[in-house]
């Protein structure tokens, strides 16, 4: 007969549980995320009170503690130092582009407003150009 650690979904019977350090019986859980190296789906027991008070009772103790068969961790590289550095060039003279393109706009519209400057004092030139000034007494 096996027993319940054997056993992938297997329950613990209460008395088996162990205590916290708070003097509980422990909760089982099951872990959802593949953080600490691929243990996803492995059982643990921890203290009923942890989510409560972290600093009061920290008890967790693994069930499962040899891997699974199902959850495996792929090593594979992603991006290799030559693709990395040519995308990190690539970005660096998209940069480059855009500054450059930014200051010949700056450029143009300096340029524009220096233009329409003098045409507003040309034209205000010529509109006074043969008038003299009235007096009246």
């Amino acid at each position: 007969m096996s027993s319940w650690r054997d056993e992938q979904n297997g329950i613990p019977p209460w008395n088996e549980r162990p205590k916290c350090h708070c003097g509980f019986h422990a909760w089982l859980q099951v872990w959802e995320d593949r953080v600490p190296r691929g243990k996803k789906a492995y059982r643990y027991f921890k203290c009923p009170t942890i989510d409560d008070d972290f600093k009061a009772c920290t008890f967790m103790e693994w069930i499962d503690t040899r891997p699974l068969e199902e959850v495996g961790i792929i090593l594979v590289v992603l991006e290799t130092k030559a693709q990395y550095y040519g995308r990190l060039e690539a970005a660096q003279d998209v940069k480059e582009e855009f500054k450059a393109r930014q200051a010949q706009l700056l450029q143009k519209e300096e340029q524009q407003k220096k233009m329409n400057k003098q045409e507003a004092e040309c034209s205000s030139k010529t509109a006074r150009k043969g008038k003299l000034p009235q007096f009246t007494q």
